[in-house]
């Protein structure tokens, strides 16, 4: 697995993603109705689930600078859309699009 605890997560993400809510997340702190929100409830602290939100971004990052360059690139786990910058909701902790576009 990569080292995601190596991320630079806040300068990378934020913003648009909100750096406290992102803190939180990390943090594994959400609180109980952030978590069922998301929609994840007690799964959304578990190590695994967090490598995987992070990594589903950062693909989404790197597809998108591939496509600048090649004209053409996708990231399969990506399009995550319905997070808002300081709230996860439907399934959905970052919000990978909002994260590209910046």
């Amino acid at each position: 697995p990569l080292p995601t605890s190596t991320f630079p997560t806040t300068a990378f993400l934020s913003p648009p993603i909100d750096p406290t809510f992102l803190r939180t997340f990390l943090s594994s702190d959400l609180t109980y109705e952030q978590r069922r929100i998301i929609g994840f409830r007690e799964h959304t602290a578990r190590p695994e689930l967090i490598e995987r939100t992070l990594l589903e971004v950062a693909g989404t990052i790197l597809a998108a600078q591939l496509a600048v360059r090649y004209g053409l690139a996708s990231n399969l786990a990506g399009g995550t859309h319905h997070a808002t910058s300081g709230a996860g909701r439907g399934f959905t902790i970052l919000n990978d699009l909002a994260a590209v576009a910046r």
